[in-house]
């Protein structure tokens, strides 16, 4: 494959270039095209929370929540409790992206008149490169765990520095860069992202870059967040890192080592795949690593089915006993599109259930519906 394919196969997977017919109304529509858009609607919502926090983000959060169903999924207010769209959405997100959200309305809202009367609609001058990541600090305790938005203690945080001539001219707000690790797989998270105002200069990049360097190795979902996508598009496909960085592309993960790191690769490997779904249709793998692998690598890609189609088909047979739950991977037997299943909460006095699949695509549907949903992939039992 040539690197022209890789782009087109890698933009592919992440829905880079997806275009989907769907009515205005529907959840689809509420892509990244549109979120400044959704972000001002949400904040016009939740304005009079806003204001009467005085602030206090921890005020002005649990005036919006009052706690989470047994999957995690927030359960919003009861002044909240509003067949509308915006809201909907917002919860339909998963814990970690919901209050991501509420802190990036809430950091925004209060910026305009706050911070430090900086003006933050300028682009900030300076090379940010020579970053320093410091850390980590490990999540023990619920302060933390709700500080950093991350769900399971020990997980590690790791603070990006800037150089002082780029972090001078930042809000405090800004200067809060930082990268979460699962205890799991070493898997990252990047929760808000670089500033707006440093976008265009490859930061993402190169934070992740030194975060596989520093760790070893990464794993990742590949983010709902284009400018996460952005980032693996630019480290799965471009040659300048290939002497740093090897990989492989699953359906809907991707394993990238640090191509010097001291590890034992073919543990790791084996490991990560034991638990994925996937089939040789969606495989990419650095030969470098396919190299390293060998044996490890041909029996596993061997074992798996050719096609989707067949794939899911005996996936389906196999997990055929199931009923999904948070977590699982399901496939919409109607449309043959696969989804993460987030799991499902009371609602307007009936039961909701929210997936999400990896191009964007977040749904909200009735309990009811459930069944279309069959089971391919259970990680953890």
């Amino acid at each position: 494959m040539n690197l022209k394919e890789q782009i087109y196969r890698m933009k592919s997977i992440m829905g880079l270039k997806e275009r989907v017919d769907i009515d205005n109304d529907s959840y689809i529509t509420m892509n990244i095209k549109n979120f400044p858009k959704y972000k001002e609607e949400l904040t016009n919502i939740l304005r009079p929370k806003l204001e009467s926090s005085n602030g206090d983000f921890v005020m002005f959060k649990n005036s919006v929540v009052k706690g989470k169903d047994e999957n995690g999924t927030p359960i919003l207010a009861d002044d909240l409790n509003i067949d509308n769209r915006f809201v909907n959405y917002m919860v339909s997100m998963g814990l970690r992206k919901f209050n991501s959200l509420l802190h990036d309305i809430f950091s925004k809202f209060y910026n305009r008149s706050t911070e430090d009367n900086k003006n933050t609609a300028e682009i900030v001058n300076g090379d940010p490169s020579n970053f320093e990541i410091l850390g980590p600090i490990t999540a023990k305790d619920n302060k933390s765990l709700l500080s950093y938005w991350i769900n399971e203690p020990g997980a590690k945080v790791y603070r990006i520095k800037l150089p002082d001539e780029c972090s001078s001219q930042l809000t405090v707000e800004e200067r809060k860069i930082y990268v979460t690790v699962e205890p799991r797989e070493n898997r990252v998270h990047f929760p808000k992202g670089v500033p707006e105002r440093l976008r265009g200069k490859k930061l993402g990049t190169l934070i992740y870059l030194a975060m596989i360097k520093k760790l070893g190795y990464i794993t990742s979902s590949m983010g709902n967040s284009p400018e996460i996508k952005m980032v693996y598009q630019d480290l799965l496909s471009n040659e300048k890192y290939a002497n740093d960085i090897m990989s492989l592309l699953l359906q809907k993960q991707v394993l990238i080592f640090d191509k010097n790191a001291n590890l034992d690769f073919q543990k790791i490997f084996n490991e990560f795949v034991s638990n994925k779904f996937t089939d040789k249709s969606f495989v990419r793998i650095s030969p470098a690593l396919q190299e390293i692998l060998g044996e490890d690598y041909t029996n596993w890609y061997n074992s798996l089915e050719t096609t989707s189609e067949e794939s899911i088909s005996s996936k389906i047979e196999k997990y055929k006993d199931l009923e999904p739950r948070g977590g699982d991977t399901v496939v919409d037997t109607r449309t043959n599109k696969i989804y993460s299943f987030n799991g499902e909460w009371e609602q307007d006095g009936g039961k909701k259930m929210s997936l999400v699949s990896d191009k964007y695509e977040s749904l909200l549907l009735p309990v009811k519906e459930k069944s279309n949903f069959k089971v391919i992939h259970r990680a953890f039992d």
